[in-house]
């Protein structure tokens, strides 16, 4: 009796020890603590003195400016009610997802309005229901491009013309000292999608099929990729990324229109493309400003809106 009454002791005892050890560890497995997501690069606001509402928004870079349009446009309708103060975080429609999903920000109701620059972040939203009843919709198209520095880094891609498409980037065939191409990393950045399927490409205008030689190769001959699109702008413009030597870039027709220190090379036709490049909105259900945020987005889908977005060279839904 006593010996079973020892086994049962000894019994209960490691249990109790395997608890105490495991459960500290439990807590840092993956899935069970989150790790914070990159913070988005670019915060802006646009304030009203007759605001009634704050409204947080998370949108694609690449909106950057026509964002303020927009939100000024709103505040200075005279139909359209609360007038809102605006925070806005702009950043890679992927990291501004990480964000969405990051638990304190779901606790804390941010973001309030998503717009993103591609269709499969706003799905994933859509199918953990995240979304608001009647979004996303579409406010605006976009084209894709090629630009290069106004002046090349030296010594210069030979000839003088080496990079004059999407099917020009690879050294060879009487092109030679092409040493980067900067694209948005395609995981994370649209834009950078988008690049993919256009060098994947093998139509008329398009990439010739060389993502994957491009990609693979070392330099002289070589994408680097970029966490967003104005990333990428920036290291055509500045001619390097990461300390590695650019010699062009794909970024959105709408970021080549606020530079003026890069030269347009081409544009893709769209059939290189196997997604058309959209940016849908939505408001969120976290939203504790929902009516608010559904004024607000509603707006975007007026001739108003359009308007303002066309001046910024965005093409309509």
């Amino acid at each position: 009796m006593n010996k079973k009454r020892l086994i049962t002791w000894t019994a209960a005892a490691v249990t109790s020890l395997i608890v105490a050890i495991a459960l500290p560890l439990l807590t840092l497995m993956p899935g069970v603590a989150q790790t914070a997501p990159p913070t988005p690069q670019y915060t802006t606001t646009v304030t009203s003195g007759s605001a009634t509402a704050n409204l947080k928004v998370y949108a694609a870079v690449s909106l950057l400016e026509v964002l303020t349009d927009l939100e000024n446009a709103y505040n200075n309708n005279g139909s359209t009610t609360p007038k809102i103060n605006f925070t806005n975080s702009l950043d890679s429609s992927g990291i501004l997802l990480q964000n969405i999903n990051y638990s304190p920000n779901e606790t804390a109701g941010i973001p309030d309005v998503f717009i993103s620059a591609a269709t499969s972040q706003m799905t994933s939203l859509q199918n953990a229901g995240k979304l608001a009843a009647g979004w996303p919709k579409n406010i605006a198209k976009n084209k894709l491009v090629l630009i290069k520095p106004n002046t090349p880094t030296s010594p210069a891609p030979t000839p003088s013309n080496a990079i004059s498409g999407f099917n020009t980037l690879l050294n060879g065939s009487g092109r030679s000292g092409i040493r980067g191409i900067a694209i948005g990393d395609p995981s994370i950045v649209p834009a950078g999608a988008y690049a993919q399927q256009v060098l994947t490409s093998t139509g008329t205008g398009c990439g010739g099929g060389t993502y994957t030689t491009l990609l693979n190769n070392s330099a002289p001959n070589k994408l680097f990729l970029a966490t967003n699109v104005r990333n990428v702008l920036s290291a055509v413009e500045t001619k390097t990324l990461n300390s590695n030597v650019i010699d062009a870039g794909i970024v959105y027709s709408t970021d080549k229109q606020v530079s003026t220190l890069t030269t347009l090379v081409a544009t893709s036709p769209s059939s290189c493309l196997t997604t058309p490049i959209v940016y849908p909105e939505a408001v969120l259900t976290r939203s504790t400003s929902s009516t608010a945020a559904s004024s607000f987005a509603n707006f975007l889908l007026t001739s108003s809106a359009q308007t303002a977005l066309t001046n910024r060279g965005f093409l309509l839904p």
